[in-house]
Parts: C-alpha cells; sequence; structure tokens
C-alpha cells in the first residue's frame, strides 16, 4: 500500500512538473513572439502564384538575366540596367530602369506559364519613378505586341497625366479617360501597385487603397504571342520605357482580394514555412530588408 502511495505521488510530481514547464515554455514563445522587431519577415500570398521576381541580387546577372525565383522563367536584359542596393531600394536589391533602352522580356516555359489562357490575373509590384517624360510608360506589361489584342498592364501616360491597370481582350479594353486615375503617378516615392483581372471587371489598388472599379467585359486574356515585358512593353519598342526602380514583381492566375493586396504590401518575401514545400528551392533568394 505503502509503494502505491509512493508511485502515485511521484507520478503526480512528474505531472505537476510537465504542466509547470509547459506554461513556462508557452511563456517564453509568447515573449519572443511579441518582441519581433515590427519589420519581422511577413509572407506574400502563395495561393495562385505563378511568377515571382524578387531582384534580389542571388538572382540576377544583371548583364544577362533575372530569374524568377518560383519557377525559373528568366528574364532576358536588354540595355544597361543596374542593380541596385538594398539601401536603394524596398526590400532587399532592385534593378534600376534608365528610361530609355533598359527593360526585361521574359521568354516562356515548357509547358507555358506566361502565354496561356488566363480566366483571372493579378499583377503586382513595387516602382519607384525617378521622373516623368511625356508619354506611354508601361512598369509591367503581359502582351501580344505588336498585334495588341491581349494586354494587362501597370502603366501611366504622363502625356495625359493619368495612371492605371489597363486590359484589352476580347475587343474590349480599359477606357483611359474614365477608368484610369486622372493625375500624374507620384515620383520619388515608393508605391505599391496591385491590378486585377476576372474576366470582367479590373480593381486597381496604389498603396493598398483601391483607387479603381470597373467593366471590361471582354472575358478572359487568351493565349496565343503572350509575352512579358518589365519597364517596356513586351516587343521592347523602346517607347514605352520606363525611368526608376521595380521591386518584387509578381503574378498570380487568380485575383487577389483587397486584404491580400494589403498583406503583400506589407510582405518582404515569402513565407519559409516548412508547409511550402513547393517553394523548397527558393529559399536562398528570400528577401529581409525592407526600407
Amino acid at each position: 500500500m505503502r509503494l502505491k502511495n509512493s508511485v502515485y505521488s511521484e507520478q503526480t510530481r512528474f505531472v505537476k512538473t510537465s504542466q509547470f514547464l509547459t506554461i513556462i515554455l508557452l511563456v517564453l514563445v509568447m515573449q519572443a513572439w511579441s518582441s519581433q522587431p515590427a519589420d519581422a519577415i511577413v509572407g506574400a500570398v502563395e495561393d495562385g502564384l505563378v511568377a515571382y521576381w524578387s531582384f534580389n541580387k542571388d538572382t540576377v546577372k544583371i548583364k544577362t538575366e533575372a530569374a524568377d525565383v518560383l519557377s525559373g522563367l528568366v528574364a532576358e536584359v536588354h540595355g544597361d540596367p543596374e542593380l541596385a542596393p538594398a539601401s536603394d531600394c524596398k526590400v532587399g536589391e532592385c534593378v534600376l530602369l534608365d528610361g530609355d533602352v533598359d527593360r526585361f522580356l521574359v521568354e516562356d516555359s515548357d509547358p507555358p506559364k506566361i502565354d496561356r489562357d488566363w480566366d483571372e490575373i493579378t499583377l503586382e509590384c513595387w516602382v519607384y519613378i525617378n521622373a516623368l517624360d511625356d508619354s506611354w510608360n508601361r512598369i509591367i506589361s503581359l502582351d501580344d505586341m505588336p498585334a495588341n489584342t491581349a494586354v494587362a498592364s501597370l502603366y501611366y501616360d504622363d502625356d495625359d497625366d493619368q495612371h492605371g491597370f489597363f486590359i484589352k481582350t476580347g475587343g474590349q479594353a480599359t477606357q483611359a479617360a474614365e477608368d484610369n486615375v486622372l493625375e500624374d503617378i507620384p515620383t520619388e516615392e515608393w508605391l505599391h501597385l496591385v491590378g486585377t483581372y476576372d474576366g470582367s471587371t479590373v480593381h486597381y489598388y496604389v498603396n493598398g487603397k483601391q483607387e479603381k472599379r470597373y467593366a471590361v467585359n471582354g472575358g478572359k486574356i487568351s493565349k496565343g504571342g503572350l509575352l512579358l515585358g518589365i519597364g517596356d512593353r513586351s516587343d521592347g519598342c523602346n517607347c514605352d520605357t520606363i525611368q526608376g526602380y521595380i521591386d518584387e514583381f509578381r503574378i498570380y492566375d487568380r485575383v487577389l482580394s483587397a486584404a491580400e493586396v494589403q498583406k503583400n504590401m506589407d510582405a518582404t518575401g515569402l513565407d519559409v514555412s516548412p508547409s511550402a514545400n513547393h517553394l523548397s528551392t527558393t529559399w536562398g533568394h528570400i528577401k529581409a530588408r525592407r526600407r
């Protein structure tokens, strides 16, 4: 009987000790979490992510190419862009384009990731415009130029003092004077731009705020000659180039919600959680430095 009581007492002490240690561990975890700096890593949305150019120095060979760290698509360098240091960029390093001939052209993969049917699409990036030049300027442009029948582009038009998310598909297109933000795009400041299209409705966000919502009833953006231009239209006319920095460019094959747009604006790269095993090859390119 005494032995049983002794065993019971030992078991009770063990349980109480385990409970106490668990509580201490939880307190320490909570303290560590609450003490994280305000700029701690916040992961961008991964659901529907098709391509991601971080423009981190580890992903850019500035004389030849910039790699999409998600799918392996390569952006070919044209002109003489610069790889800007982290101190000049939004999140880690970025690219600086001269507004003359600098641009990146993305050829497609096999199977295609760019030249495909886009039932829905989201284009997103950070941009810092140094100067305006009284012309069309395509920050990001997925298009079939010079045919000009299928376009999704984050752009600004200094000649008419406007900027927005331009869509052209199925014989329908954005009506610039009605659908754009009718003012020059701000210069010398970082802007988070997002354009979404679901086959009938466009949303355009600037710094997390929805600036425009309008209908373009052209249906999906169909495959057929679609290429991707970064800093100019895809055929490199050297007429729609931008003068400024581009950082953190992502493409989604679905429409991001307003909450997801805000999350991405706050993000400093992609989540490195173990559940994101489909991104296992990109850990070396994750960013964590933010201006």
